[in-house]
């Protein structure tokens, strides 16, 4: 039972090491692991090289800078597992991680497995995290996946912490030249997997990075979030109509986050604001109808009044 292991390659050679260490530690060893280094300037390519010579598992794929998504898509293109799972390269997985997401499709008969993060930053001390093995519980779901991806946090939008069958990534592609890559992929997943269990094991570590695309600075590739949610409520509407509310209030909050980091950045796009204006009459109804947090809830509100109003306030207060 081959499993496919996916790992972006970009800037990362400070951490880069640690990853790969990482999963050639663990107690599953039927693996091969593809290393996409995409374009990186740093040496971060000159190591995976001298992983691969070391281990005849490794592989490398060195290619022009193209993003997370076409690395992600050139490692699926040359991948032979039976499974494929995803890491990010500044992070890395406890040693038994593959092992139990492997055990847990088996054993379940299903086609996605999940387990947790643990999340650290820059300040934390690796060696005070430990894998914690007595959290094995776990919940199979095949009627009510999609509620559970929308409800719940037991299935996050992210690709990693996930085990797939391969057969799943035969239709489905990550969106070259788009952020927020995961929200237009990762409830297509889901909906090809016929079951999906998820267990509240946390083998995955994820770094916080403080450089990341999704900081608070504004860009016009932060619309690429409302793009995919977008295009995500229309596949909802046709095949899980009962759940397309979930999807609709996802607009609204990445709404709120294009309009804070606007506001924060001094950013007064005129065209901007009247586009975000047309989605908050279009959508709030599903937002603030729904338990999320009061302070988000009314920023919307006021955004459906008049975006202008919220645009000036988060001005003033973060002046």
């Amino acid at each position: 039972m081959l499993v496919s292991i996916i790992i972006p390659v970009y800037k990362v050679e400070k951490y880069l090491a640690n990853c790969i260490e990482s999963v050639l530690q663990q107690t599953f060893k039927d693996f091969e692991l593809i290393l996409v280094d995409d374009g990186s300037p740093d040496s971060s390519g000159k190591i995976c090289e001298e992983y691969a010579q070391k281990d005849s598992r490794i592989k490398v794929i060195h290619q022009s800078n193209g993003g997370l998504s076409a690395a992600r898509n050139s490692g699926i293109g040359i991948a032979k597992g039976d499974y494929l799972t995803f890491i990010d390269s500044d992070d890395f997985i406890f040693p038994h991680y593959l092992d139990v997401l492997v055990k847990l499709c088996q054993e379940n008969d299903a086609d996605m497995s999940v387990c947790g993060m643990v999340r650290c930053s820059s300040k934390d001390s690796l060696a005070d995290l430990a894998e914690d093995m007595s959290k094995m519980c776990c919940e199979t779901f095949v009627d009510n996946k999609m509620e559970v991806f929308f409800n719940t946090k037991k299935l996050s939008t992210t690709a990693c912490g996930k085990l797939y069958k391969s057969f799943i990534f035969n239709t489905v592609k990550y969106p070259v030249g788009k952020y927020h890559e995961d929200i237009f992929t990762t409830y297509k997943t889901i909906h090809l997997a016929n079951k999906v269990v998820v267990s509240d094991y946390q083998g995955y570590v994820y770094r916080i990075n403080e450089e990341s695309i999704v900081n608070e600075s504004y860009s016009p590739k932060k619309w690429h979030a409302i793009e995919a949610c977008t295009e995500r409520a229309d596949f909802f509407e046709h095949n899980y109509p009962k759940q397309k509310k979930y999807a609709y209030r996802a607009i609204i909050y990445y709404c709120n986050q294009i309009l804070i980091s606007m506001a924060k950045s001094g950013v007064n796009d005129k065209k901007a604001l009247v586009r975000l204006q047309k989605l908050y009459r279009k959508y709030l109804r599903y937002y603030v109808f729904h338990k999320s947090a009061l302070l988000g809830k009314c920023f919307a509100l006021v955004s459906f009044v008049n975006v202008k109003i919220t645009y000036s306030l988060t001005r003033l207060f973060n002046g």
